[in-house]
């Protein structure tokens, strides 16, 4: 006679499910059940349930699914689940930043790794693997133009993710296309550029209204998206020198719009504590509500960072390759009399009218603009800056000025090669005595080039002839800061034999990839701009020509960054170009000279510490305009960028210190998971038709997200020790007979705080701390040969001694678990209660009584609040329960 409370068996779906009502109506007899697999609760007819579980319940099948079933959820709990060795091996610094990633519910994160370390690659990891979790499904990824084509190309070849590019350009025929408004939404893995969605201030000739909806269109369609997960790479830049421009509001928007979020930054901070505490507020706004929660303890927990100098390789060697520098000095003589004049008298206009601008700064950006231009495009070559002279002169004569504002943060963003045509089209100070200085310059510039070869070119041929008669495969990259430039060197190139290809910033994402294309397999050199450049990666060429030297050294480290990466198998060269009979070579050695004494009194031997750090902020423009228009005084024109460099170095320090994370890399060799999470979901659920016996045939690509593997990982499986145990041979294995059990220890109901352990216990009673994680092994090996069979029930002391003797030995794995949740619970409630007391502190400091009182009475209830689920947190209610429990023949 069964009674409320026996367990029973479902026959309809071959599940055990206890009793908890019976009801007898006319004759028919029915019974309320509770399936402690699904935790559903429902109606049986007495024919649909029996008493004794069928044979066919103790079968191989049914031991290898809870097996399997079991692996993959410690998996989900703390394990990878992606597949890290299927497209790519994390190197031990990546593997780190996946585990820290992963290490918290909330991921969101500043990946803050030096240039060249891969933060892509990084960025992709954790999206696999929160794909794998079916944590996300929609993915944003937003950068710069020149980093789409990197993005997406390793997004597909590294992971097999396949994301859609959405380029300005698109927006209207995709929309026309599939005749949807909702653009972004029709894609669940999207690569945007960051300016093509930024919010517009202004343009020429649009209205309020217009630039109002143009934003709608735009920003506010990818920002209601309902993304899973957003990643900003160059993060910096949404950081933005202002919390007004244009970017910031992009990222704040783009921030608050998803739950998970990666910026990603080789330069998290500037030395600014303002443009930091913006960038990190888009992380946690809750946890810095000021500047004075900057400090370590409390910016730790967000910022994943290693240095170069940290980087191993899966042997444990050093990472990256040496680099050598070499300076090509350069001076003219009889030969080049002309170009002598015609820098003389570049630096002559540039000065005169530099003076008269900076009278009325605001006004005439654009002109000052120009003036940098040219005196840049002087020392570049003698045909860009006659060209652009040209250009010039025909828009001061037919008057087609281009009537234009640039605030202070715009110009300290300008680029020379995208911002070139804005510039000749600049309000003029004085036409007529502007088009005499320009006609002058532009005869003696035509009288230059026919006088000899610019003086540059001589020795680019020289190193390149022997570069190339060292090694004929070699690729060499040329650096240039102007297009006129580019075409100059391309011409002088081909007619010596050699074959070019050009990037710069005028090309699309097709065009950069067809280049790229074409330097790998075919061309000999590649001649880019910056502007071309950004993105690259280019680790199969070692050899870069600096033919300009920006006044800015961030960008010289920029430039070699492009080879100096993962997977750069030679020595990296570089060989800086400069015209010594210059006032900028002289600036530049008398900068040299000041940085070398500032860095060797702090105690840091290479440039490149410092220049990784975004030197980018100091104004070096201003130090060599100003030394341009009075060369006399070099010194002291340098001495406000000397303090500035002093203070930058400083900073530096501090944020090294502030952002540096203590790590042990070694620990991460060989720690890469092969576990094939696809694969596994396929044979659990084979293994569970099978004991079903159900002629079920899996899909080929079953994920997390798929409703039949939801509800397998969402049943609690329990043994029953009344039932009989399944009886288990395994062939050729040398096992003592006993008990093999897999048992569930939990915390809380977060999946995440629970863990199955294995634990072996032979007839006398004897635990074999690793014969359990073998048996285990063994089960979960498909090609064992593994005989199951009905066995028989365990008597109470039996059970009561297994009980006991797995209890102490899974004590220890307790108390891990114990002290990891209790260390997340105190770093959540420490950071929040710190950020919390800064805010009353503020508060406390309010002017108008009932304001402050009722602005501190909020807060007040903030932090009993925080309190509260602190408290919670330290409470547990542990459970330990055998999932599975086999005697071993």
């Amino acid at each position: 006679m069964l009674q409320i409370g026996d367990y029973v068996f479902d026959k309809t779906k071959n599940e055990r499910v206890q009793i908890l009502e019976i009801s007898e109506v006319w004759g028919f007899v029915s019974y309320k059940v509770f399936n402690t697999s699904t935790g559903k609760v429902y109606k049986l007819s007495a024919d649909d349930i029996c008493a004794e579980i069928p044979e066919k319940h103790y079968n191989e099948s049914y031991l290898r699914y809870v097996a399997l079933l079991s692996k993959i959820k410690n998996k989900i709990s703390q394990g990878i689940l992606s597949k890290l060795s299927c497209g790519i091996i994390p190197l031990p610094h990546q593997l780190h930043v996946l585990n820290r990633a992963l290490s918290n519910n909330n991921v969101r994160y500043i990946l803050a790794d030096e240039v060249g370390l891969g933060k892509t690659i990084e960025a992709g990891l954790i999206i696999k693997e929160l794909k794998a979790r079916g944590l996300i499904r929609r993915i944003l990824i937003v950068c710069p133009t020149g980093l789409v084509t990197q993005w997406d190309m390793e997004m597909k070849e590294k992971f097999n993710e396949k994301f859609h590019v959405i380029l300005p350009e698109n927006y209207d025929a995709i929309r026309q296309i599939t005749g949807n408004e909702d653009v972004y939404g029709q894609f669940d893995q999207v690569i945007s550029p960051m300016d093509s969605i930024k919010p517009l201030e202004r343009r020429a000739g649009w209205t309020e209204e217009k630039i109002a909806k143009y934003n709608e269109e735009r920003i506010y369609s990818i920002i209601n998206s309902g993304w899973d997960l957003i990643a900003i790479d160059e993060a910096h830049r949404v950081a933005g020198s202002s919390g007004e421009v244009a970017r910031y509001k992009l990222g704040k928007l783009l921030a608050a719009a998803s739950p998970y979020l990666l910026l990603l930054t080789a330069t998290p901070h500037n030395g600014k504590t303002e443009p930091f505490l913006r960038l990190i507020r888009m992380i946690d706004e809750k946890a810095f509500p000021n500047a004075d929660a900057v400090v370590k303890e409390q910016v730790a927990p967000y910022v994943i960072r290693t240095e170069k100098r940290e980087a191993i390789d899966h042997n444990g060697n050093k990472l990256f390759k040496n680099r050598i520098i070499k300076v090509i000095e350069m001076h003219w003589d009889e030969r080049h009399s002309m170009q002598r004049k015609l820098y003389e008298m570049v630096s002559d206009y540039v000065a005169k009218n530099y003076n008269k601008a900076m009278r009325n700064r605001g006004k005439n950006m654009w002109f000052v603009f120009l003036l940098i231009m040219m005196q840049r495009m002087v020392t570049s070559s003698t045909s860009a800056v006659r060209e652009s002279m040209e250009r010039r002169v025909r828009v001061l004569e037919e008057q087609a000025f281009k009537y234009q504002s640039m605030s202070e943060e715009e110009f300290a963003e300008m680029e020379l090669e995208e911002n070139m045509e804005e510039a000749i089209a600049a309000i003029s100070l004085g036409i007529e005595e502007e088009i005499t200085q320009l006609n002058d310059i532009i005869a003696v510039a035509k009288q230059a080039e026919f006088q000899y070869l610019d003086v540059k070119v001589e020795p680019l041929f020289e190193i390149i002839d022997d570069l190339f008669a060292e090694d004929r495969q070699r690729k060499i990259i040329i650096f240039t800061e102007f297009v006129a430039t580019q075409s100059y060197l391309v011409k002088l190139l081909k007619d010596r034999g050699y074959s070019t290809s050009i990037l710069n910033g005028s090309m699309s994402i097709e065009e950069r990839n067809a280049v790229l294309h074409e330097f790998k397999t075919q061309t000999d050199i590649l001649i880019s701009t910056d502007a071309g450049g950004e993105g690259l990666n280019l680790q199969f060429s070692n050899c870069i020509i600096n033919y300009d030297l920006p006044w800015n050294p961030m960008k010289i480290e920029q430039r070699i960054g492009r080879v100096d990466r993962i997977g750069q198998q030679r020595d990296v060269v570089v060989y800086n170009f400069i015209l010594a009979d210059t006032v900028e070579n002289r600036v530049k050695t008398v900068l040299e000279e000041k940085l070398s004494v500032i860095l060797r009194e702090i105690g840091i031997d290479k440039y490149s510490d410092i220049l990784d750090s975004e030197t980018a902020e100091l104004n070096f423009t201003d130090a060599y305009m100003q030394s341009i228009r009075n060369p006399n005084d070099i010194e002291f024109n340098i001495r406000r960028i000397e303090e500035d460099l002093k203070t930058q170095v400083k900073n530096t320090m501090q944020i090294r210190e502030l952002i540096k994370e203590e790590k042990d890399l070694t620990s991460m060799i060989g720690a890469g998971s092969t576990f094939d999470f696809e694969h596994a979901l396929r044979q659990m659920v084979t293994y569970y038709e099978n004991y079903k016996g159900n002629p079920f045939l899996p899909i080929e690509n079953f994920s997390i997200n798929d409703p039949i593997i939801f509800e397998h990982l969402n049943k609690e499986i329990e043994q029953d020790w009344r039932m009989p145990l399944l009886s288990v041979s395994i062939k050729d294995f040398p096992n003592e007979k006993g008990y093999f059990m897999l048992w569930k220890i939990s915390l809380i109901s977060d999946s995440r705080e629970q863990k199955v352990i294995p634990i072996f216990i032979n007839c006398d009673f004897i635990l074999r701390p690793m014969a359990g994680k073998k048996i285990w092994e063994a089960i979960l090996d498909k090609d064992r040969i593994i005989t199951v069979r009905k066995g028989e029930e365990i008597d109470t002391e039996t059970k009561n001694k297994l009980y006991k003797v797995s209890q102490e030995f899974a004590y220890d794995t307790f108390l891990t678990m114990k002290a990891e949740l209790e260390k997340r619970n105190e770093e959540t409630y420490r950071k929040y209660l710190y950020a919390l007391n800064l805010r009353i502190e503020a508060a406390q400091r309010i002017g108008i009584e009932n304001i402050r009182k009722h602005k501190l009475m909020t807060l007040n209830r903030e932090k009993a609040e925080i309190e509260a689920n602190y408290q919670a947190g330290k409470k547990i209610c542990p459970d330990f329960k055998p999932i599975l429990i086999a005697y071993m023949e």
